[in-house]
């Protein structure tokens, strides 16, 4: 099945199925749904926005899948890399070749944009079938991530 696809930047009013799309991906990785509209508008809407979202939509108007990510500055080295941080097509609409035309629009857009010298993303170890895919798309591991380690804390 070959759908009719546009990539394009996500609008204000994309929300109320880019939301289904969001819970989607939650609900895949096993993580708590917290975005609201607000937010979504705050972070990925106007042309100074943080975060590039870009989604693909079928002729009829549906939203099928997303992209999102964001710059990253080496103060050290003076380069700008780009983390891909969110992948998701509907389950119906998979093994379509969306989710590759929205990395490489993603990647297209950021280097216009941004100029990154490169680009980032992680995957759970146990979802092989993306960490297949990103490698197919010329991803590897980072040399440089096996001496060290990422930690996090949460806000107070």
């Amino acid at each position: 099945m070959t759908i009719s696809l546009r990539v394009r930047p996500a609008r204000s009013d994309d929300w109320a199925q880019l939301e289904t799309l969001v819970a989607g991906i939650c609900r895949f990785h096993g993580d708590e749904y917290g975005l609201t509209k607000s937010q979504f508008d705050g972070l990925a809407i106007g042309e100074s926005a943080p975060v590039t979202v870009l989604v693909a939509e079928e002729e009829s108007g549906l939203l099928v899948g997303f992209v999102a990510g964001f710059a990253l500055y080496s103060f050290q080295q003076g380069e700008t890399a780009f983390e891909i941080q969110n992948l998701y097509v509907a389950e119906a609409f998979r093994r379509q070749r969306i989710g590759e035309v929205l990395m490489l629009s993603i990647m297209q857009t950021a280097r216009r944009r941004l100029g990154p010298v490169s680009f980032r993303l992680g995957a759970l170890n146990w979802n092989e079938a993306a960490l297949e895919f990103y490698k197919q798309l010329g991803f590897a591991p980072n040399p440089h991530s096996k001496d060290s380690v990422r930690l996090m804390r949460r806000a107070i």
